[in-house]
């Protein structure tokens, strides 16, 4: 069993007329993790609204109806967990998964990304491949922090030669499609210490294999998600699944802070 505390902290300089955010903060039950107890506090700000968005993931909307220069938003719960060897299973939304072949925004080649599609590794067997796929992917782009940022795009990083998991993510999706697979991005924790001590959410990218469903890689680790992940949501790329997404409208200066602990 594994206990979450996600707080997510925004103070501004001068109280906003008023601000809106969207969160993807609640996991969904799977052969993988059954969820035994979840919720969301709020300070300074409440729930209006909730539902699935078109990739299935719980989407929570949070408006500030006063003005308030401090706004606190806590997901906290506890998840049982399983290793399924990473096999996430059938498709799950009603979204074709063409659509997951397709280019986004993030996902978008460059000349660096065709460099590096051209010396993709080949094999015969899907699996196998995927799996060279992501140690290719990590191998070309070394792991390193405060080189990129959440508006960072795949092609980008990958002219750079470095980022972080997202960057990686958004990498392989963009080379896997281009090799004909369906494959979307996934946020979540990885439960590990290390993992804990320098960032709150964590990537991974699913990909759609013939006689399995989806299957996860976590690129920056090189493995497959086990018994210490915790999926939160999935999309296209980060901009379906960003936690905590929000807009203000008003004068003054934004500082927002992020921070996870389990046990």
């Amino acid at each position: 069993m594994i206990s979450i505390h996600h707080e997510t902290h925004y103070q501004y300089s001068k109280a906003p007329v008023q601000s809106v955010q969207r969160l993807h903060l609640t996991p969904s039950s799977s052969d993988a993790q059954q969820i035994k107890h979840w919720q969301i506090d709020l300070e300074g700000t409440d729930m209006v609204f909730s539902c699935r968005d078109h990739h299935g993931n719980i989407v929570h909307i949070a408006a500030q109806n006063t003005q308030n220069p401090d706004i606190k938003i806590t997901a906290s719960g506890k998840v049982e967990t399983k290793d399924v060897l990473g096999v996430a299973g059938r498709h799950d939304n009603f979204l074709p998964l063409d659509l997951y072949r397709q280019e986004t925004d993030y996902c978008k080649p460059g000349p660096a990304l065709r460099k590096l599609e051209a010396k993709m590794p080949k094999s015969d067997e899907d699996i196998s491949f995927l799996h060279d796929l992501s140690a290719y992917v990590t191998d070309q782009v070394t792991y390193q922090k405060a080189k990129t940022n959440s508006q960072t795009d795949a092609e980008f990083a990958a002219a750079q030669g470095s980022g972080v998991c997202q960057d990686h993510v958004h990498i392989f999706l963009t080379l896997a499609r281009r090799k004909g697979f369906a494959a979307r991005y996934v946020s979540g924790y990885l439960v590990t210490p290390a993992e804990l001590a320098h960032q709150a959410t964590h990537a991974w990218a699913e990909v759609h294999v013939k006689g399995l469903g989806w299957v996860g890689f976590d690129i920056s680790n090189g493995i497959s998600p086990d018994q210490n992940y915790i999926k939160l949501a999935s999309g296209f790329d980060y901009r379906d699944v960003q936690p905590v997404a929000g807009m203000r409208f008003g004068d003054g200066t934004e500082v927002m802070t992020t921070e996870v602990s389990s046990q």
